[in-house]
Order: C-alpha cells, then sequence, then structure tokens
C-alpha cells in the first residue's frame, strides 16, 4: 500500500493489526516481532558503554574516511534499490549477523578496529555494521526493520547541512562525531536535500531490553553468509552468479531455465525485463 501511495490505506491496514493484536504500535512493522519490548523508537545515546568509546574514535575514523574521495573504488556497493526512491545510496559491509568480511576491514584498518572494540556489534553482532554513503538528491522511502529485538546505532561522520532521518513521527538530524539510537522496526525514511555527501558509521546491536536468554537464542539461530546465498539462490532459480569485467551475470538453474524460455515463446519474445514492478518484453 505504501509503495502504491495509499498512505492512508496503509496506517488503516497498520492500526487494525495493532487491534488484532499483531503489534503494539502502528508505526513499528518487523517481520520478527517480540512482544515483550517496549515501542520506543528513538533511545537517549547515554544509555550505552560503546557511543562515549565510538565519540572518542570520531577523529580517527573521520582522518580515514578523509582519504575517500571515489567510494566505488575503496569496496562502497549500492544498496539495495528497492528501498530508493531517488538518487544513490552506498555502502561498504564489514559485518553482518556476525562474519568478518576481511576485505572490507582491510580497506579501512582504523575503522575495522574500532568496530572489533564493540562485540556487541561485530561477532557477537544480530544485523550488519557498515559505512554508510547517502548522496545529496538521495530518498530512502518509508520501511521498518525485519526485527525489534535489536536497536541501530549511527555515528556522524561527514554531516553537511540537508540531511534528516525520520522515525516513527520523530525528525532525527546527525551531528559530527556524535551517535544517533533507534529502534528500525519503526517505519523510517531519509531525504538528503544538501549538495555534499552525508557519511555515518552504522552498526545493529541486540536491543538493551531483551531479556540475555531470549538474545542467546537469537544469536544462537544466525546463519552463516553462504547459506543465506544458498538460500536465496534456491529460492530464485539462480545456478551461477559471476562477476564480468566488472558486471554480474546470473545464471538460471534448469527449473528457471525451463520457465523463462516457454514463457517467451509463448509471447513471442526475446527478452523480459523486471522495472519498477512492471514486466515488459522485447
Amino acid at each position: 500500500m505504501l509503495a502504491d501511495g495509499d498512505e492512508a490505506a496503509a496506517r488503516a491496514c497498520a492500526e487494525l493489526a495493532v487491534a488484532q493484536g499483531v503489534w503494539r504500535h502502528p508505526d513499528q512493522r518487523p517481520t520478527h516481532y517480540v512482544p515483550s519490548l517496549p515501542p520506543i523508537p528513538v533511545y537517549d545515546p547515554a544509555r550505552y558503554w560503546f557511543t562515549d568509546y565510538l565519540r572518542e574514535s570520531y577523529p580517527r575514523i573521520r582522518a580515514e574516511l578523509d582519504s575517500v574521495t571515489d567510494p566505488a573504488v575503496r569496496g562502497f556497493l549500492p544498496v539495495e534499490e528497492s528501498l530508493l526512491g531517488e538518487g544513490r545510496w552506498d555502502q561498504v559491509t564489514f559485518y553482518d549477523t556476525g562474519q568478518r568480511f576481511d576485505d572490507a576491514c582491510a580497506r579501512f584498518p582504523v575503522t575495522a578496529g574500532v568496530i572489533e572494540g564493540i562485540p556487541e556489534a561485530s561477532s557477537g553482532g544480530p544485523g550488519v555494521v557498515t559505512l554508510s554513503w547517502l548522496h545529496p538528491g538521495t530518498h530512502i522511502l518509508p520501511h521498518c526493520g525485519g526485527s525489534n529485538a535489536r536497536q541501530r546505532v549511527h555515528l556522524g561522520l561527514v554531516v553537511p547541512e540537508g540531511p534528516r532521518m525520520r522515525v516513527g513521527d520523530q525528525v532525527l538530524r546527525w551531528k559530527e562525531g556524535d551517535c544517533l539510537v533507534f529502534d528500525d522496526s519503526f517505519e523510517h525514511e531519509v531525504w538528503h536535500e544538501g549538495s555534499e555527501p552525508r557519511v555515518v558509521l552504522l552498526m545493529d546491536v541486540s536491543h538493551a531490553d531483551l531479556d540475555d536468554s531470549v538474545r542467546d537464542w537469537i544469536l544462537s539461530a544466525r546463519s552463516a553468509f553462504n547459506e543465506r546465498i544458498r538460500a536465496y539462490m534456491e529460492e530464485r532459480g539462480i545456478a551461477r552468479a559471476e562477476m564480468v569485467d566488472g558486471v554480474l551475470q546470473l545464471v538460471a538453474d534448469g527449473g528457471a531455465t525451463s520457465l523463462f524460455t516457454r514463457h517467451l515463446r509463448e509471447v513471442d519474445a526475446s527478452a523480459v525485463e523486471l522495472r519498477d514492478g512492471k514486466v515488459s518484453y522485447e
């Protein structure tokens, strides 16, 4: 409904879900929901020991980042485009559900060293740790994170005039060398109406109010990254993915190959493309 621009219908649906006990707040709509956690969109950074550590480490991280003129050269990749209304959003990932990405850490050794000093986000992290580079003119569409069992931390690194973020009904702005802590299972969106890039260090940590036994159970259920890739490929009929001259090429498995071959013959086309939720043929 939000993707179709029908905000009133989306709100009515969310409020109905809350009335029926699916969630506790219409702005908080995660797929994996822990009902015992309070529905609070934004938290006081002073509550977390590592926010002081991040503030103290800011000058070293910023000095390393200041050498980056082209994010693509330093390993930044586009974030999934489904969240982009317009513009460009890149990131380099250091950790994903506890798995360390050595290439990123080698590209940014100072930043990686700081991250490793926060095991709640690195080896024991429930989500990702990234450098998030938001280009001017970008709008990240309203969306909810997948779980309320974690909290998201931003350390402002490069913050010009222009960017802002809405979390629930609160509007937040970054400050260089300072932290924001919020629950990204609340609906949130970002605008960058400035003229210079905005860069933050982003990390996920387990929710501070989560019972220890529940936290340990959630962390124990984390799947290895190669297992997630395997599941993704199986679900989508991908047999092989290969980078050729910097371009990703996908090879369909037998079932997908048969399906598309038959369909293209039926519609007398040589190609089919999905763009903006619509199918077109050539």
